[in-house]
């Protein structure tokens, strides 16, 4: 089924590009500054897939995504219930908006990652809110291999731009909201190594849309906004995570003020409620209202997942106690925390001594903070690679992430990340070796 779903590999000759052609365009669309992703020029094409299996990835995101909604929202009415059924710390969580708009814009902006297996495609793990990493990178991706293809007229797939169906989600809510047409944009350079093109390209790109758009960060806030007093913007772009700015040691209370003052920020605090994976982990168990249709997805796209605990579970037709699984079939597990990013502190259990397994293991059990997920056995793709001098290629097997982003509902293109043939260990975002790349739907 992979190799189906892979559809028939390299471009023939007459299609392929420089890369040093591609390089000159990154260099062009981000002014000499390439934002926030190492260089993947090494990569000869972006990844091709037919169009059943690009678009495969996101009606499953959207299945999925809706699954994870209903699982954490239908477990308390309100968020503090939510948070608490979570066992999370509440101190995490210290943005809830008032109103319906917590809720109604909890999951427009998503991004899963997903791994190939021999059956098909398999959702590890879901990152949802505007937090999330790649949407400035897949952006800039796109546009430099539609330039250096010769334009959308000669380029043999169909390209999206992450953040124009962004601009348009924002579009939308300030006609729902009925708040004038302009977008804060609250985040930190410290996040991104202080390259202050980062927030530029999306402010631009929100300009470009018919909206007024500035960057602020937290320190100048309260300030930029017009506060006390009437707010200049009513909406803004939260480009932040509560684990980010707690590290930078930066104070929230600023960003609880302006939402006090009626500064409605999106994606909302509730995303990263669903975001925690042990909603992940109650969908893969099933819920009492799952429909057959609802039960098949998950069988289908998500791999066994189970919230850590000593209690008994099933898995193909025996119920076993679980930390007892997770001892004697170590080879076929991964250890994630609950709340986490960048693959930090995630555990495989296939290379990991069996003596920091089992007390990874039993450290889990009693804090009941982590998942356990069934290991993918991930299918290569075939790429193409530039030789040491730029020039020439060869070609050779890489294991891909594929990371489709889903805004409002809508396919806002596929970041693809992975490491150069050469190495081995966790893809991450941000970078550790990993190659950087998009996935195109041939036409």
């Amino acid at each position: 089924m992979t190799a189906r779903w892979y559809g028939s590999g390299p471009l023939p000759l007459d299609n392929r590009v420089e890369p040093a052609a591609v390089q000159a365009e990154l260099a062009r669309l981000a002014d000499g500054e390439y934002v926030h992703v190492v260089p993947s020029t090494a990569s000869l094409r972006p990844v091709l897939l037919p169009r059943a299996s690009y678009d495969e990835l996101f009606t499953a995101t959207a299945a999925l995504l809706g699954l994870l909604r209903r699982t954490l929202l239908e477990r308390a009415p309100t968020a503090a219930g939510r948070i608490a059924a979570l066992g999370a710390d509440e101190r995490m969580y210290p943005l809830v908006m008032a109103g319906p708009v917590e809720e109604d814009y909890a999951t427009c902006i998503a991004r899963p990652d997903v791994m190939v297996g021999t059956d098909g495609p398999k959702f590890v793990e879901f990152n949802i809110g505007s937090g999330i990493g790649g949407v400035v990178d897949t952006a800039l991706h796109t546009a430099a291999w539609v330039a250096a293809f010769g334009g959308p007229e000669r380029m043999p797939f169909d390209a999206v731009d992450p953040l124009a169906v962004r601009d348009d989600l924002f579009a939308r809510a300030v006609r729902d909201l009925g708040v004038p047409p302009a977008v804060a944009i609250v985040g930190t350079l410290r996040d991104f190594g202080g390259n202050g093109r980062y927030f530029e390209v999306q402010a631009e790109s929100l300009r470009r849309r018919g909206l007024a758009a500035e960057v602020f960060e937290p320190e100048d806030l309260l300030e930029g906004l017009g506060l006390p007093g009437e707010p200049r913007f009513r909406l803004g772009l939260r480009h932040f995570t509560i684990l980010e700015w707690r590290a930078h040691g930066i104070d929230l209370e600023p960003v609880r003020t302006a939402l006090d003052a009626g500064v409605r920020l999106i994606a909302s605090q509730t995303a990263y409620l669903i975001a925690n994976k042990k909603v992940l982990g109650w969908v893969s168990e099933g819920r009492p209202w799952m429909t057959d249709r609802d039960r098949e997805v998950v069988a289908r796209y998500l791999p066994w997942t189970r919230v850590v605990g000593d209690r008994p579970v099933e898995r193909h037709g025996r119920t076993v106690p679980l930390p007892e699984l997770l001892l004697d079939r170590q080879q076929d597990f991964v250890l994630k925390p609950a709340i986490g990013m960048s693959g930090a502190k995630v555990l495989m259990g296939r290379s990991c001594p069996p003596r920091t397994w089992r007390a990874a293991v039993t450290a889990a059990v009693a804090a009941e903070d982590h998942i356990a997920q069934e290991l993918v056995e991930p299918v290569p793709y075939r790429m193409e690679f530039a030789g040491p001098d730029g020039s020439g290629g060869h070609e050779a097997d890489v294991v891909p992430v594929f990371s489709p982003f889903l805004f409002d509902r809508r396919d806002a293109g596929c970041m693809v990340r992975y490491l150069p043939p050469d190495r081995d260990g966790v893809v991450s975002i941000h970078g550790h070796g990993a190659l950087s790349n998009v996935a195109l739907a041939l036409r």
